[in-house]
């Protein structure tokens, strides 16, 4: 039986491409997302796209797997959009997840707007007593 040069080749690219996606840390944080045991939707596919738009792709899955673990699914988009926005993910998703047990009703669009605007949505969130910062950005007990 012989080893064709095609064969090699296919099995050189094969081996170049997961050196290259190793090195980039896409194939251990796909598998990352897949065994966490947060019911995450973790494509590999959307994280190679993620690496082509320059996106820190630790700090994306980190936020979901964080955000997943608290029985507060945000889609890895809407995290992705925040970022590219300008917008401060891991502030958002900790705040989030902060809010969960509390009487505040916040959403992930009320905290992103939050974090837009210039304020520290964290800050705001823990700061939610005073009377000014809910006037200011609109939070409304549940």
């Amino acid at each position: 039986m012989t080893v064709t040069p095609i064969l090699i080749i296919v099995l050189a690219i094969f081996f170049i491409i997961l050196v290259i996606l190793n090195h980039f840390n896409v194939f251990s944080l796909w598998l990352q997302g897949k065994f966490s045991n947060a019911n995450t939707n973790v494509r590999f596919f959307h994280l190679i796209g993620m690496l082509l738009r320059r996106v820190p792709l630790e700090a994306i899955v980190d936020a979901h797997i964080r955000s997943c673990k608290a029985h507060i699914p945000i889609d890895m988009e809407k995290l992705e959009a925040h970022y590219l926005a300008g917008g401060n993910v891991q502030n958002v998703v900790q705040a989030l997840i902060y809010v969960k047990h509390s009487h505040i009703k916040l959403d992930f669009n009320m905290a992103a707007a939050i974090d837009f605007s210039g304020g520290n949505v964290l800050e705001v969130v823990k700061g939610y007593e005073k009377k000014e910062l809910r006037e200011k950005y609109g939070l409304t007990d549940l």
